[in-house]
């Protein structure tokens, strides 16, 4: 066993509508050799109960859970704040060209090491992923995240029109290679790699591949990732696609993608009809605050969703996203509140704090993917995924601001993900700052 002391952040296992984080300034975790908590609490009791193990102490530095990404694209990351533009044009001027590169088994093998490096640089210890639609590629992102140590919950972007035809693939060849690829990779590790069905978005499905990817997903137990409600341009554009279907909501609602197991990217203009939908179901939404306002797509009421008891994490999207930070993201969902509320004056909200924007990035991402009973907070029993970040330069030498509150502030605002040092998966460290 090993114990590693210091100030611990632990988010506690409260509701959406409250989130909270418990601070233990003298805190420590004890870790066992299969990479399992069992213990959290002060240094002083561990003394007693855990006398001869070795410790690792770390000042001037929290130790918190590992972020959880709930949202990004793999292969848009070379691509990361590069481009103008709202949604339906960046996507066609600079993602789907860069997208198709990855029919290159080389390339895709490059990009994906280097995107779960830099994640894992930035405290990301779980992400859930959009490969590229390419086969090999997924396969080959699997196993480099094998390699990185990270957790994933990931699948090959399924399309069947609505691209250029060299990403595209027909209804039967996409459920087939999602198939022959969870067959390969579902539940690896102890269920550190999982396969995640991902359907790109309802602009870019047919009904045939919607309505199968649910039977599959309600038959198998998969998750589903895709997009909903995220551009006024791409609310019309499905509109014209789908006549008969009441609300974007209501084409997932006819194809049965919506499940308690649904992970629905944006969701920023939903009617009241589809909230109800959404809830009846217990589908979670990905907050993607960055991508959001890069894209010029909208402000999400991300405190009316919370109040309403959604489960919601927060997501990069990269590359609508410019950062795999989700500390970023962060800080941003506690920013894009204030900006609902100067939109709607004479409604505001009381805005996201810094700290329910760290929980939102830890447990609320957990509990979004449905991993909470594995991740996201401290808890004996669970897996010890967490990251250390430095103090260093993020805090005045003597500050007159020293609550717990206002030191997440600085971690959230602060530029914190420069200053991580150290991420650990399992116990185990996946990365460690030159």
């Amino acid at each position: 066993m090993r114990l590693y002391a210091g100030l611990l952040i632990n988010p506690l296992e409260s509701n959406f509508s409250k989130p909270q984080l418990e601070y233990l300034p003298d805190g420590c975790l004890i870790v066992n050799d299969t990479g399992k908590i069992v213990f959290v609490g002060t240094l002083t009791d561990a003394s007693v109960r855990f006398a001869d193990t070795q410790m690792e102490r770390f000042e001037n530095a929290v130790i918190m859970p590992g972020l959880v990404d709930t949202h990004v694209h793999l292969p848009q990351y070379q691509a990361a704040a590069v481009g103008t533009g709202e949604l339906l044009d960046w996507l066609n001027t600079y993602i789907f060209s860069l997208e198709a590169r990855f029919a290159d088994e080389m390339y895709a093998r490059t990009q994906s090491t280097q995107f779960f490096h830099d994640a894992l640089s930035v405290g990301t210890t779980t992400m859930s992923v959009y490969c590229s639609s390419q086969h090999k590629a997924t396969d080959v992102a699997f196993e480099e995240a094998f390699r990185a140590g990270i957790r994933v919950c990931m699948g090959k972007t399924m399309m069947d029109f609505g691209a250029p035809q060299n990403i595209l693939f027909s209804a039967e060849q996409n459920i087939t290679d999602s198939l022959a690829i969870a067959k390969q990779w579902h539940g690896t590790d102890g269920g550190r790699l999982q396969y995640t069905l991902t359907p790109r978005f309802a602009g870019s499905c047919s009904k045939e591949l919607l309505t199968k990817t649910g039977e599959i997903a309600r038959a198998d137990g998969f998750r589903i990732q895709t997009h909903l409600s995220e551009n006024p341009a791409e609310l019309r554009y499905i509109a014209s696609l789908f006549p008969e279907a009441a609300s974007y909501t209501d084409v997932y609602h006819r194809t049965g993608i919506l499940t308690n197991k649904t992970i629905m990217a944006h969701s920023i203009y939903l009617s009241r009809e589809e909230r109800v939908t959404l809830k009846a179901y217990d589908c979670a939404i990905a907050h993607c605050p960055c991508s959001n306002r890069f894209l010029q797509s909208g402000v999400m009421a991300l405190r009316h969703s919370m109040s309403e008891g959604f489960r919601i994490g927060l997501g990069s999207d990269v590359a609508g996203g410019y950062s795999l930070s989700i500390l970023n993201e962060a800080r941003e969902a506690a920013e894009s509140s204030k900006t609902w509320n100067i939109l709607n004056r004479g409604q505001e909200v009381p805005t996201i704090t810094a700290e329910e924007a760290l929980w939102l990035a830890t447990l609320g991402g957990a509990q979004a993917l449905g991993l909470d009973d594995t991740i996201g907070h401290f808890k004996a029993g669970k897996d010890a995924d967490f990251v250390v970040v430095s103090l260093e330069n993020l805090m005045p030498r003597e500050t007159v601001f020293s609550s717990h509150s206002n030191l997440v502030s600085r971690i959230v605002y602060g530029g914190a993900a420069t200053k991580v040092l150290r991420t650990y998966v399992r116990g185990k460290v996946v990365y460690r700052a030159a």
